[in-house]
């Protein structure tokens, strides 16, 4: 694999493969061929087909951090004993934890939200604004090459259609459809040892697709006064084109449990909820790359009309995102430093998550907005995800 820079000629520099594969991510760009990919996936303009291992590993971390809003419907019903169906006093505010209790029997809630993720860093980097100006060796010809710039701007739109079910007064089933639309821009200068020669490149693509379509299910096997349990099951189908970033390209299983506690009035108008969710979504074709989730968050309860929501989410995936040593380059100093500072360590990813929903008209239209934020800078991260949507119970 010994490719020319775009529009370099024969006399430009280039790094090849060593011992098998291209060493980081930026040197796969400097193998691309021509500047036209409107017909590539976004892996490929990422890293071509033979920086699988680096792409492939950008793509899961970029599949799973897209968020899904939960099942739990805003309103839920129970049964009487006077023999009719009740709403419960206040409207859940959480939008990324689960509730215990289901929907009720024969309840339909439907719900239609959007989604903007811009990933902005990646181990507390800036994406679009990435350099390594320390001589990289090229290990064919010796020569020293430099990134004085490397910058990708990855932007995802995201409208979700979820449908829950009740099948009982304990279980409730539902089906989330996302479809995306991806932007991603990759910008790359390499240059040698004379400033003059420094070339750039930029390309862009646009891609519109389905993505992941999760199948979820719950049954609550608790309900007594100090709160309620259930036991969670997820089905996360690979639909989504994981070439396009928009996919973990695996059929995934996540078994969790829910809590809530008992809602508790500190005033006649403010009542207080606390929620917990707690599993593992596993990865049935690589076990290594599933992770534990967790979540703890509280509700205020307003005059049971609107409810303020916060929660602390965690992901603890099993492995690094690269093997040790992956990204290293020999620098023409002697020294080996990973390119970029980019190490691809496990990430430990914690969240803030802030929402709100809104009893807009008869217990039956809600209207809901939420933002999560980073609370470090492992892994690949979005600064804000603000979620906006409605739902209707039925």
């Amino acid at each position: 694999m010994n490719k020319p820079w775009p529009g370099g000629g024969a006399g430009a520099t280039t790094l090849r493969m060593r011992g098998g594969r291209v060493a980081a991510l930026g040197v796969a760009l400097v193998a691309f061929t021509a500047p036209a990919a409107w017909g590539r996936t976004l892996a490929e303009i990422v890293g071509p087909g033979f920086t699988r291992p680096i792409s492939d590993a950008l793509a899961l971390s970029v599949g799973r951090a897209l968020p899904v809003i939960s099942a739990s419907a805003g309103v839920v019903f129970s049964f009487d004993p006077s023999g009719a169906y009740v709403r419960e006093r206040s409207i859940a505010g959480q939008l990324f934890l689960e509730r215990a209790e289901p929907v009720g029997r024969a309840r339909w809630n439907l719900s239609l939200n959007y989604q903007r993720v811009k990933f902005d860093s990646f181990e507390g980097k800036d994406i679009e604004q990435l350099k390594d100006t320390v001589p990289v060796v090229d290990p064919d010809t010796g020569g020293a090459v430099t990134f004085p710039r490397f910058g990708i701007d990855l932007e995802t739109h995201e409208v979700t259609t979820s449908a829950t079910y009740g099948l009982t007064d304990d279980l409730d089933i539902n089906l989330a459809l996302p479809v995306l639309l991806s932007e991603l821009r990759v910008q790359l200068s390499q240059g040698g040892a004379n400033p003059a020669d420094v070339k750039r490149f930029t390309e862009s693509a646009t891609k519109l697709g389905v993505g992941d379509i999760f199948l979820r299910g719950k049954y609550r096997f608790l309900n007594i006064g100090r709160g309620q349990a259930a036991l969670g099951l997820v089905f996360r189908l690979p639909s989504g084109e994981q070439e396009n970033l928009q996919g973990t390209g695996a059929f995934e299983i996540a078994p969790l449990l829910y809590a809530s506690g008992k809602a508790v009035e500190i005033t006649r108008a403010v009542a207080l909820q606390p929620y917990f969710n707690a599993g593992v979504n596993f990865d049935t074709e690589d076990v290594g790359s599933s992770e534990a989730r967790w979540g703890v968050g509280l509700d205020a309860a307003i005059v049971g009309r609107i409810t303020l929501a916060v929660a602390v989410l965690g992901r603890h995936p099993f492995r690094r995102l690269a093997p040790a040593g992956f990204f290293t380059l020999k620098r023409q100093d002697g020294s080996e430093r990973p390119l970029f500072g980019i190490n691809g360590d496990r990430p430990d990813l914690y969240d803030v998550s802030l929402g709100t929903r809104v009893n807009l008209w008869r217990d039956t239209v809600i209207g809901f907005a939420n933002a999560i934020l980073p609370l470090n800078d492992d892994g690949v991260r979005s600064n804000v995800i603000p979620t906006i949507g409605v739902e209707i119970a039925f």
